[in-house]
């Protein structure tokens, strides 16, 4: 697998040539949010989040905890520290979509349009299931700042209770009588239990999605970061910030992302490639005439969906059997071929021999080349995925059909 053997190479150089891109609205990279609105509405729901504003204009509203909790209808109810004092407020939360940042939350103005360049709009936000530290970033002239940093609990602090006594949080919140200080450093200290992390899903995040404040600047992703994550998803959908569903399918000769229709068929397929001078990488789709590019270093901007392409699964399963699958051969035959690890396939031949070949995923076909033959054979996902039972040996009737398609 080339992206397996060479790419890392070709990464860290040129991460190293590529340095620190500035991280500004303007001309630097997209601030992707970490997960998806609807990971981030299920993280808020019904729940505390107990931040700080580490930027805050008056030194005295620095270092002291905010509490807003998210009720499912979309109430926030929030008790901040502004200009010196406490102040009790109640307002609109969501969460919404966007194709530029994956992802953007609000409470103060939840009807404004979804703009992190607007005063009180929306803005990326990002957790770390690691330590559960949830935090969002805001941007200013031109360079990404930390607007909200904390955790996400599932209590009110009592310190707030004490600050806005008149804020008619609900009744069956508890309050979380260790946290009697409203000072950031002593009230997670004083109870590092009650932050949740690693919460369903955490881990379904695209590498270096950290937030470009939160990194200084610096690149969010190293070499062996990507190439873990490349590998990793190989065979597996992508998400893309605008909601695209792709295929990520390295193979020895070239690596592909296949775009897919709303029905999970392959509409269009690109190949990725390097620019010349190991900086980028070029997404180059086949049927529409668009480039797109990938600076190395930057936030990732294809998200993992965990989904196993089924195509993918289905060769797979081939493996796993050890069986013959009898693909469609010719105008009425077929031939059995055998799949086996690494891209290894074999099949017999006329004389009750066996010939050796290999098996890769391209273009969403299956291709399979074997030795003696100069033709390659190719079968597209769309038409096995209907076959698969019958490929298998198995009528589709049978009790095992099933257990193998699936």
């Amino acid at each position: 697998m080339r992206v397996r053997r060479t790419v890392l190479g070709l990464l860290g150089a040129a991460l190293m040539a590529a340095g620190a891109g500035e991280a500004s609205a303007q001309s630097g990279p997209s601030n992707l949010s970490s997960h998806d609105a609807g990971f981030f509405t299920e993280l808020l729901t019904g729940r505390v989040w107990v931040l700080e504003r580490p930027n805050s204009a008056r030194a005295a509203d620095r270092g002291v905890i905010w509490g807003i909790h998210h009720a499912a209808d979309g109430t926030a109810l929030a008790c901040i520290h502004l200009d010196g004092a406490w102040q009790a407020r109640v307002g609109r939360w969501r969460v919404v979509s966007s194709p530029r940042f994956r992802t953007l939350y609000n409470y103060h103005d939840a009807g404004t349009e979804p703009d992190p360049g607007q005063v009180k709009g929306h803005v990326p936000v990002f957790y770390d299931p690691g330590t559960g530290r949830l935090h969002s970033e805001s941007v200013g002239t031109g360079v990404w700042f930390v607007l909200s940093l904390g955790w996400v609990q599932e209590s009110w602090p009592q310190a707030l209770k004490e600050a806005c006594p008149d804020l008619d949080v609900p009744a069956g919140l508890p309050v979380n009588a260790k946290q009697t200080s409203a000072l950031m450093e002593e009230a997670v200290a004083q109870d590092p239990g009650a932050v949740l992390r690693e919460t369903p899903g955490a881990h379904l995040r695209a590498p270096g999605t950290t937030g470009l404040a939160m990194a200084a600047e610096a690149p969010t992703v190293t070499a062996a970061e990507l190439l873990r994550f490349l590998a990793a998803n190989d065979g597996h959908v992508l998400e893309s910030p605008a909601g695209e569903r792709l295929v990520l399918a390295l193979g020895a000769e070239r690596d592909e992302l296949w775009r897919l229709d709303a029905g999970g068929h392959v509409t269009d397929t690109a190949v990725l490639l390097p620019s010349a001078d190991g900086t980028r990488i070029a997404v180059q789709w086949e049927r529409l005439p668009r480039r797109l590019e990938y600076r190395l270093g930057d936030p990732f901007p294809l998200q993992p969906t965990g989904e196993r392409y089924g195509a993918m699964a289905f060769t797979d399963r081939a493996v796993a059997s050890g069986r013959q699958v009898a693909l469609p051969f010719g105008d009425q035959g077929v031939i059995a071929l055998r799949f086996l690890k690494g891209g290894v396939v074999t099949a017999e031949d006329v004389h009750g021999g066996t010939l050796g070949g290999r098996w890769r995923w391209s273009r969403g076909q299956l291709q399979v080349s074997l030795d003696g033959l100069s033709e390659t054979l190719a079968w597209s996902w769309r038409g096995l995925e209907a076959r698969e039972p019958k490929l298998f040996g198995l009528d589709a009737r049978s009790p095992d059909a099933d257990s193998e398609a699936k």
